[in-house]
């Protein structure tokens, strides 16, 4: 999967570190004593240029999960922050456009973080989805294959 560079341009030879979502979390709560500062100093080296910093989708996706339903963070919030680390100049995000996007549907819409990556792609590459999700077959610009119309033993 591609790797967008949602902020600065990084020369090829930086160090380039894969974040959990446990570090991210932490920077973004400030709520350990411990492991908060070391978080922030990991972002601030980044942001300095002494390496960068790589989030895939499923991180994202975690942080995302965490943060509204354990601590009950409204999503438009959630998305907030996220897109603002996306384009803080020290992280690249794997296919960052697509999560971009979704960060902007979960804002404005009843869809999980996971089916507005789906959506996001989708819509992107001008393609269908197969779902039984109603919520995501109402979803704008998402184009559903209609299972009902199928027929049983896979078209042979």
């Amino acid at each position: 999967m591609p790797w967008l560079r949602t902020g600065r341009r990084t020369p090829r030879a930086m160090q380039r570190v894969h974040v959990d979502a446990n570090i991210i979390l932490r920077f973004l709560r400030n709520d350990d004593p411990k492991q908060s500062p070391l978080a922030a100093q990991l972002f601030q080296q980044a942001q300095a240029g002494a390496f960068l910093l790589l989030v895939s989708q499923v991180i994202l996706m975690e942080v995302v999960y965490v943060l509204s339903r354990t601590y009950g963070i409204e999503r438009p919030r959630v998305a907030q922050l996220l897109r603002a680390l996306l384009a803080s100049g020290s992280v690249d995000c794997e296919d960052g456009g697509v999560a971009m996007d979704a960060l902007a549907h979960i804002t404005s819409n009843q869809i999980s973080f996971g089916d507005a990556i789906l959506a996001a792609q989708s819509i992107r590459a001008d393609e269908s989805v197969a779902t039984f999700d109603r919520g995501l077959a109402r979803h704008p610009g998402v184009k559903v294959i209609d299972m009902a119309t199928l027929q049983a033993g896979g078209g042979s």
